[in-house]
């Protein structure tokens, strides 16, 4: 991990420099990075209150020294989605370090996996192709540049996965300490995982120590995170929101198609599996030992909860069409990603450079080909759909 000490500090400038560059180039009317700036200026100022998810907020005033100045909350902004990327970087490369031991020749493959990771995509089939020429929309994205609080929750939601991946393997009573946490740091963030996670873990910790006291023990913070979900639920909806007509609220709403975009429902399949189509690829490939992986079932539940979510729950009132329950399924698309990565390079390591290896490493080289396109592309042209 030395080259760390040279790679750190330069990957923490240019992305800096995308994200002010992406900020400017996005128009401020379909920019949520712009939003965020305001929301956290409107803050400042007490226009409006600190909402449920505060954190990302609250930062951008410490770091810009409550100034409520444009500029300032725009470039604190800017400088902290930087270290949350460069964090998740980190994360990802001590992971990549961890599970597949490094050798002299991975010394710097390693780096540029974990630094690809940040740019990885889908194959964006049906989508570029309509009329509207989607790369993000309709699809299931690992990785999005426009949306400032899902971008600063990445790496605490790559923690917690970890870490509880961990309390599945091997249980220790002081980890709940450090999950209720993450949990805590999740739902200040922008409580879209720890939807997910309430759901897939107790599920995973049941069928692993099933009604024993280590199952009862991890289930604590949970409770605990819960009851801060329903504070945030009733300081966003019914506090924070307008006492009007077009007040926003949760509903049960399957397969809710937002009036404002192109998008035909017919394609979800096929979008889906062009967005996952390395993951999905290695899983057909490698069927029978992963269903003996623990980590297999929990990364796929974890993915489908967080589509069932986006498909079955929607927001009525002024938040209906801002599409909130999607964000999940970027952090666990992402998740299914790496995953998979992590998997092909033990296999590298365990069989060589055999064609289906090969072949699968073409495919994910793929994605982040693609990656770097939509990104030079937001640049080029303001438009992140």
């Amino acid at each position: 991990m030395k080259q760390n000490k040279l790679i750190l500090p330069i990957l923490l400038i240019l992305l800096f420099v995308a994200y002010y560059a992406i900020l400017k180039a996005i128009p401020a009317d379909y920019n949520d990075m712009h939003d965020h700036a305001a929301f956290a200026r409107q803050m400042c100022t007490g226009e409006i209150p600190y909402t449920g998810n505060f954190l990302v907020y609250l930062l951008v005033n410490v770091f810009s020294f409550f100034t409520a100045n444009v500029a300032a909350t725009e470039i604190s902004l800017c400088v902290l989605l930087a270290f949350a990327a460069v964090y998740r970087y980190y994360l990802t490369l001590k992971k990549l370090n961890e599970v597949v031991e490094a050798d002299k020749s991975s010394r710097w493959l390693y780096p540029l996996l974990a630094l690809s990771m940040l740019f990885v995509f889908v194959i964006p089939v049906p989508g570029y192709f309509t009329d509207d020429s989607y790369m993000y929309i309709g699809n299931y994205v690992p990785n999005v540049w426009h949306n400032s609080t899902i971008l600063f929750l990445f790496p605490f939601a790559l923690l917690l996965f970890d870490l509880s991946y961990k309390q599945l393997q091997t249980y220790d009573s002081k980890r709940n300490w450090w999950i209720f946490g993450l949990i805590l740091l999740n739902l200040f963030i922008k409580p879209s995982y720890f939807l997910v996670f309430i759901c897939v873990y107790p599920l995973m910790m049941l069928y692993k120590y099933k009604f024993k006291k280590e199952f009862w023990l991890s289930i604590i913070p949970l409770a605990l995170g819960f009851l801060v979900l329903i504070i945030q639920y009733v300081v966003i909806y019914k506090i924070a929101g307008p006492a009007s007509k077009d007040a926003s609220t949760v509903v049960f709403k399957p397969f809710y198609k937002n009036p404002e975009l192109n998008v035909d429902m017919i394609n979800i399949p096929i979008a889906m599996v062009f967005s996952l189509l390395f993951p999905l690829l290695y899983v057909i490939l490698n069927i029978r030992k992963l269903l003996k992986s623990q980590l297999f079932w929990y990364t796929l539940l974890t993915f489908l909860f967080s589509v069932l979510i986006f498909f079955f729950i929607s927001e009525t009132g002024r938040r209906a069409s801002h599409g909130n329950y999607y964000w999940q399924i970027v952090i666990t698309t992402w998740f299914c990603f790496f995953v998979a990565l992590l998997s092909l390079l033990k296999d590298f390591k365990l069989q060589g450079k055999t064609f289906k290896n090969i072949s699968l490493f073409s495919l994910f080289s793929i994605h982040v080909i693609v990656g770097i396109i939509y990104f030079v592309r937001i640049l080029l042209t303001g438009n992140y759909y």
